[in-house]
């Protein structure tokens, strides 16, 4: 069951790859950096689940301590763009949200440089430096769900009475369900560890867990940023029978 799980994170991977690029290609085209932030996040993550789990899918040898040490390094780097997209999106002049990237930064930072002292990483819950690295990377998820679902709120008022486009409004949805997933994801990953850590062998049920949260999160995120033409014309009309604030 173990393999299944590694198997899920490198299609994960593959799909992060593919949106990394494509962001990167819309972010040329409209020179807007949220869509570079993003990219470059997408890319980081891609690397770190193609590189991290491909030996256990291809029997290849256990990666040296400096090649993972090194993948999980240019992760962590990665996490310093998703947040800045998520600050200039949705508070780019809030000063608590400028405290927020700090204080992930400083855990990412703790953590990473703890990797260059102890190498491979200790994936267990005795481990203080893990569960710090963890927090580095699992606010900014919880944050992006939030921050999302709180502007679809505000958003959805606006589609209903013509004001704003709906597929912009359930791509706020979109992006919040992808935050709440990955959210789940790296909770997941926390109790993995520890079943990892207490049995020596991770149970299916943890697999399961682990390998569904990843790929209702890719899913969501797949439908935010390329919906297919029949999603958005399924998104327009709904919006036309959904009753106003004021009807019904």
């Amino acid at each position: 069951m173990e393999e299944n799980a590694y198997l899920t994170a490198v299609v994960a991977g593959c799909f992060y790859m593919v949106a990394a690029v494509r962001l990167l290609r819309l972010s040329l085209r409209t020179r807007e950096r949220p869509e570079l932030m993003l990219s470059a996040y997408f890319a980081a993550t891609g690397i770190y689940y193609l590189g991290y789990n491909s030996p256990n899918i291809f029997r290849f040898d256990a990666l040296p301590p400096q090649v993972e040490t090194a993948i999980i390094w240019q992760y962590l780097i990665g996490v310093f763009p998703y947040l800045f997209f998520i600050r200039r999106v949705f508070r780019p002049k809030s000063a608590w949200a400028s405290g927020m990237v700090a204080v992930c930064g400083i855990f990412l930072t703790l953590g990473g440089a703890h990797l260059i002292v102890e190498s491979p990483l200790v994936e267990s819950l005795d481990n203080p430096w893990f569960i710090v690295m963890w927090l580095g990377y699992a606010l900014p998820a919880a944050w992006l769900g939030w921050e999302a679902m709180l502007a679809h709120r505000s958003a959805n008022k606006r589609a209903r009475i013509g004001l704003c486009d709906p597929v912009v409004a359930n791509r706020y949805l979109l992006l919040g369900w992808f935050g709440c997933f990955q959210t789940l994801a790296v909770l997941v990953g926390l109790y993995w560890a520890y079943d990892k850590d207490l049995h020596q062998a991770t149970s299916g049920f943890a697999d399961m867990l682990l390998g569904g949260t990843e790929v209702a999160g890719v899913s969501m995120l797949w439908l935010a940023f390329f919906p297919p033409a029949r999603y958005q014309n399924w998104l327009a009309k709904r919006a036309l029978i959904l009753p106003g604030p004021t009807d019904g």
